[in-house]
């Protein structure tokens, strides 16, 4: 019996979630030997609902720690802000690759993790991250919305409160103060509502678990596979892409060392471990290995073990060495990288034998 959920209290099964459907219901084709439903199900209870709750959680301690900071800063204000930070990155990280449905409404996943504006080359102040002159900005998180999405989420928090925080006391600090306020407030706004879409009657869990003729987004339960699994994908490719970046050598220009959403490499990184250990859980929850039929289960498994050798390479390395990292981190770096280009292409021949492209 398996816990999907690393650190949450949800404890789902796919046995239990095949009980749900009735023993007499059919597998959808003859590559399972259970129902798609079961499979989706299962995805959904025991990932992507907790995995959108812990971020919720998370951007609301981030908020609090943030007003707690600016009203009274100290050290342990301080720390709290950096805590709350790096757990929410990680929270980020395992649902980045949620990226349809309701995180595809008004950019909502995309705000989060979108850079901020980069610093001119020749050394001048970085750009305004709110538009106008001091104080004249967006008055809350409504009107901050409405700005370009390099100035709402994470990155730009980062920028204001944790990479180089002005000095208390002064005005450039409550000026800070008060725009990181409204982004925090901004992220946890969207990360509500988030969570709020995939775990409310008839919302997208409700459809995503069950393709029917009326469904607003999927009519097939192939359809709903097919989405979990190009997702699935889609994440592999990009944080493998994204590893790629690290060490790169210090005669590239700062634009190319740019291997992610934020400016200190060490938050990239923790959002790439989070994000591989997530996938990993993402495709255990669906348990494909337990619900195809031989041959494709052991390919599955397969798929499995990889996603677990490169979490569990990655989570090896501590976070604040891979800014200056050494040979033996770029080696397990690269161990990793090899492992998720081995699951992306493994993945891509499994979905086509599945078949569950549009009926005929």
């Amino acid at each position: 019996m398996r816990t999907f959920w690393r650190g949450g209290t949800v404890r789902i099964t796919v046995a239990t979630v095949v009980l749900s459907f009735g023993l007499g219901a059919a597998p959808a084709s003859a590559q399972f030997n259970r129902p798609v439903e079961a499979m989706l199900s299962a995805a959904v209870e025991g990932y992507i609902r907790p995995g959108y709750a812990a971020l919720a959680d998370a951007s609301n301690a981030l908020q609090t720690a943030t007003v707690r900071y600016c009203a009274n800063p100290s050290d342990t204000t301080r720390a709290a802000v950096d805590e709350s930070f790096g757990r929410t990155v990680q929270a980020l990280g395992a649902v980045a690759f949620l990226d349809f449905g309701p995180a595809s409404i008004n950019q909502r996943l995309e705000r989060l993790k979108t850079p901020a504006p980069a610093a001119p080359e020749d050394g001048a102040a970085p750009p305004e991250l709110v538009p106008g002159e001091e104080g004249n900005g967006p008055q809350d998180v409504g009107a901050l919305s409405q700005e370009p999405p390099e100035l709402q989420g994470l990155p730009a928090f980062e920028r204001l409160l944790v990479a180089d925080p002005a000095e208390t006391g002064s005005d450039q600090f409550n000026e800070t103060c008060r725009v990181a306020g409204l982004i925090a407030a901004n992220v946890k706004s969207i990360a509500t509502a988030l969570d709020s879409e995939w775990t409310k009657d008839g919302g997208y869990g409700d459809w995503l678990t069950s393709p029917a003729a009326d469904n607003p987004a999927y009519a097939r339960s192939e359809d709903a596979l097919l989405e979990v699994l190009s997702a699935f994908s889609r994440g592999v490719d990009k944080v493998h892409a994204r590893l790629g970046r690290i060490g790169l050598s210090d005669e590239d220009t700062d634009a190319d060392r740019q291997i992610g959403p934020f400016g200190q490499v060490d938050f990239v990184f923790l959002l790439d471990q989070a994000q591989v250990r997530g996938l990993g859980q993402f495709y255990q929850a669906t348990d494909l290995a337990g619900a195809t039929e031989p041959p494709l289960n052991e390919r599955a498994a397969w798929i499995e073990a990889k996603m677990t050798e490169a979490a569990e390479g990655l989570a090896a390395i501590p976070a604040d060495t891979v800014d200056q990292p050494d040979d033996e981190t770029i080696e397990q770096i690269a161990a990793a990288r090899s492992a998720l280009a081995e699951v992306s292409e493994a993945m891509r021949g499994l979905t086509a034998d599945l078949e569950l492209g549009p009926a005929n």
